[in-house]
């Protein structure tokens, strides 16, 4: 008979460096690495958008699975569609809770790169992100 044996969580207080191993991890999910969701999202997680667009809005929240169908759906619908973190994430390391600016960039219909940014706002649970809540906007933040 063979055991399966799950990673042990990280139950230790959150660091700045997870937080920033995280948040690499949460915009190479972004950039389709949807492979990364299973390790780096907790049970039950749930990514809450600020802005209404394409069934999404502050009424409605994403679990794994909603939010993996989207980052795949969006990357065959937007030409060149990339995302950067601005800068390290702010990590609360007390409350286990971060932030991050980021930025998205892709092809409009004309061919030309159009840049939009937002915050991320994170929830850590036992090494793992266990809830988001994102603003877009529709334009860069000036830096």
């Amino acid at each position: 008979m063979s055991v399966t044996t799950t990673p042990a969580i990280d139950s230790a207080p959150l660091t700045r460096e997870a937080g920033t191993r995280l948040v690499e991890g949460w915009t190479a999910l972004w950039n389709g690495d949807v492979a990364l969701a299973e390790q780096i999202l907790a049970p039950g997680f749930r990514l809450h958008f600020a802005d209404d667009f394409d069934g999404t809005g502050s009424a409605y929240s994403f679990g794994q699975e909603e939010l993996t169908a989207f980052i795949s759906a969006n990357s065959l619908a937007l030409t060149g569609l990339t995302f950067a973190a601005e800068s390290a994430p702010l990590v609360d390391t007390e409350r286990g809770e971060m932030a991050c600016r980021w930025t998205e960039s892709h092809a409009d219909g004309d061919g030309e790169v159009a840049v939009k940014s937002g915050i991320d706002m994170f929830a850590v649970t036992d090494g793992r992100i266990s809830a988001v809540w994102s603003l877009t906007g529709n334009r860069r933040f000036a830096a």
